[in-house]
């Protein structure tokens, strides 16, 4: 198998990593009973376990997206950089989202304090936390995006259908983001990876079918 076949497998492997992750991800109201509890547990667990595996395989995916669009500009190269970052920031989140808040729940439900306001801002400030590093994915990936997109606009790289999709959609996430109009709860959250995941996507059939060709950078 190519290298640019290895680099489109784990670029879409990582995209539908995710989707998976936004399908099963779990959402909770109101007051819950400690077996509830639990099952959410398991369950925020488990989705956000995938959650992680798949970034990596998105990100090893991205690198060898990154060494594809490759140029003299740099552009690609200031686009791993800033994808590194925010997966870093996602990987927190996830962590955070997954295990961190779930621990506290079950505490909560274990001993059940007549006052269950100190839990209910511990719980409420580590989702700002969350949210926090969900943000900064949002906008980095979306650099990131741009980056890629506008060098393959100006070196080739990928077909320019996607490469236009990327930065109109990476702008729209950003401004959507920066402005406050889109929250980044779990309804939010996917609508950004669903988004983002369709560019990587498709960026991934393209390298799939695309023989491997030497680097620009080298030339």
């Amino acid at each position: 198998m190519t290298d640019n076949r290895k680099a489109g497998l784990a670029l879409i492997a990582g995209s539908l990593g995710g989707v998976l992750t936004m399908a099963i991800h779990p959402t909770a109201g109101g007051p819950l009973t400690p077996e509830q509890v639990s099952r959410l547990a398991l369950v925020s667990g488990v989705a956000h376990s995938i959650a992680i595996v798949s970034l990596v395989v998105l990100f090893l995916g991205a690198c060898g997206l990154a060494k594809n669009v490759a140029a003299p500009d740099q552009l690609s190269f200031a686009a791993i950089v800033i994808f590194a970052f925010a997966c870093v920031a996602i990987f927190i989140a996830a962590t955070v989202s997954g295990f961190i808040i779930p621990a506290i729940m079950r505490r909560m439900a274990q001993h059940i304090p007549a006052d269950q306001t100190p839990w209910q801002v511990a719980i409420t400030s580590i989702f700002q936390i969350n949210q926090a590093f969900s943000r900064i994915y949002s906008v980095a990936a979306s650099l990131a995006i741009i980056l890629w997109s506008l060098s393959s606009l100006r070196n080739g790289g990928l077909n320019r259908g996607i490469a236009i999709y990327g930065c109109v959609i990476a702008i729209a996430i950003i401004v959507a983001v920066s402005s406050g109009h889109l929250h980044l709860d779990v309804h939010g959250m996917a609508a950004v990876w669903f988004a983002q995941a369709l560019w990587f996507t498709l960026s991934g059939f393209y390298l799939w079918a695309r023989p491997d060709v030497p680097s620009l950078q080298t030339s």
